[in-house]
């Protein structure tokens, strides 16, 4: 086979396995810059976030503390809807929701609510990159992986002369594999 045939056969598998990859690349690299950024602190949790609510209510005039007190807190934050369940102690009653809890000091009616908020589009981007999924998917996976090696490679061979792998390619090929092998060597 002569080059110029190899070349236009590297040429139309690359573009049309990227074409098929582009998706998965995009949910991997946006979910993989959410996981990054959890690991390091920046986000409390990757699939949601928490908002928290300062309140005053008002507190029993009898001072007792049973379910009919925690349906009226319930009832002026307006969140009756979310009630799981509460729990009291020495000077307080914690109120759970269905997405956070209302944690209320009983000595001066001041409160705070936390909330988690689900973040919808990256949670769901997460499962595929934690691939918590069946069978199939990690055969996708599978093939996807194999699908990035072939791009790998056939986008070397992709430009000719001093921009390709014989010119400026093979150095900023030799930067790609030479930062990770240092970080391994050297890093933590």
């Amino acid at each position: 086979m002569q080059i110029k045939t190899l070349r236009r056969w590297n040429n139309a598998l690359h573009r049309d396995i990227g074409y098929l990859c582009v998706g998965m690349t995009l949910i991997y690299a946006i979910s993989g810059i959410v996981l990054n950024h959890f690991k390091a602190g920046d986000f409390q949790h990757p699939d949601y976030g928490k908002s928290y609510t300062n309140l005053k209510v008002a507190l029993p005039k009898d001072g007792k503390i049973d379910q009919a007190y925690v349906w009226s807190v319930l009832d002026q934050i307006k969140e009756r809807d979310h009630y799981k369940s509460y729990i009291t102690g020495e000077g307080y009653l914690q109120i759970f929701l269905t997405k956070g809890f209302i944690y209320l000091d009983l000595s001066t009616g001041e409160a705070q609510m936390e909330k988690k908020t689900t973040r919808y589009v990256i949670r769901e981007m997460n499962m595929l990159h934690y691939n918590n999924l069946k069978k199939f998917y990690t055969w996708f996976s599978d093939f996807f992986a194999a699908g990035l090696i072939t791009l790998a490679i056939t986008g070397l061979f992709i430009l000719r002369g001093k921009n390709g792998i014989i010119g400026r390619g093979a150095w900023l090929t030799a930067i790609g594999i030479l930062i990770p092998a240092l970080y391994l060597i050297f890093g933590t």
